[in-house]
């Protein structure tokens, strides 16, 4: 079967479905659930008061912030009270930290997602009646949207993130920075002479950095056989993804497949400002300027 349609799915499209499913209602989630995680957030990581950027601020950790926050489990080897016990004090508070700031971070985001509700057929406010179940659909959302609401096969959906009705995936949450290019906290002229503990602290910030990063050509190269198929495509339709960098691998991966590249790409804006940044951002990731077409949701 020859597939002519792509449709690229983001958050977007779920919150115009009533799921809420932002990231400031996440942080309402958090709010309630895990003060801790909360606090720990706001101090370290630039989220934004409406969390709207946490994927990315994943990848901005203040280091220097933890490091001077937590100094003082790291006593001079020259005070009264040292004792060999607590030579590990400072590094494994660093390590709770960031323990909190990733893995305990993905935890709660499972849960606050596995709880979403989803709308039916009979309490939908509303649906897109131009949905063509099938094509083929990308869609970086963790939920059953499509399937539940608009009855396509589960075969034809890739949740290249994961999905919310598996218990036992992994649901991909992180920043682009790929840490093989990225400086360690240890690349430093005064490495021989900075305390031991201090190295050990900046180990685990390193090791924080390759956690928390989304491993898109992993995931790509994992899925190529989708991409494969998308050989005599036609027609991209984009709803309510952002074309955010965070997710720029998976557009150049699929803009180098010259039938992607030479399709038609329509994308749903909410106002004019939306148009505007989601045709410059496909601009900037290879679309050329006659294949884009930009409309309302209510035209899609």
């Amino acid at each position: 079967m020859n597939i002519t349609k792509l449709y690229i799915i983001g958050n977007g499209f779920d919150l115009w479905h009533d799921i809420p499913s932002s990231y400031w209602q996440f942080k309402e989630f958090v709010r309630n659930h895990d003060r801790d995680l909360l606090d720990t957030v706001d101090n370290y990581l630039p989220a934004g008061n409406d969390w709207s950027d946490l994927e990315s601020a994943l990848g901005e950790i203040d280091a220097d912030g933890i490091i001077d926050d937590l100094g003082h489990f790291m006593s001079s080897y020259g005070t009264d009270d040292w004792s060999e016990s607590g030579h590990h004090d400072f590094q494994y508070e660093v390590d709770r930290l960031v323990q909190c700031l990733s893995a305990r971070l993905r935890l709660r985001f499972g849960q606050w997602i596995r709880q979403l509700p989803i709308p039916t057929l009979a309490t939908a406010r509303q649906r897109l009646q131009t949905i063509d179940p099938s094509a083929r659909f990308l869609t970086f959302n963790y939920t059953a949207t499509l399937r539940d609401l608009y009855d396509v096969p589960d075969a034809h959906v890739l949740h290249i993130h994961g999905r919310a009705d598996l218990l036992d995936c992994d649901l991909v949450l992180g920043h682009a920075w790929n840490p093989l290019e990225r400086k360690s906290l240890n690349s430093r002229p005064d490495i021989e002479d900075i305390d031991t503990r201090l190295i050990e602290a900046n180990d685990i910030l390193d090791a924080y950095f390759s956690s928390t990063f989304k491993p898109s050509a992993e995931l790509i190269q994992i899925h190529r056989p989708f991409f494969e198929r998308l050989s005599r495509l036609e027609e991209v339709v984009v709803l309510g993804h952002s074309l955010s960098e965070v997710d720029a691998a998976y557009f150049k991966a699929l803009l180098a497949i010259p039938s992607v590249a030479a399709a038609r790409w329509q994308v749903a804006c909410r106002s004019n400002d939306d148009a505007d940044n989601k045709q410059a951002r496909l601009l900037e990731l290879g679309v050329q300027a006659t294949n884009i077409v930009v409309s309302s949701w209510a035209d899609v």
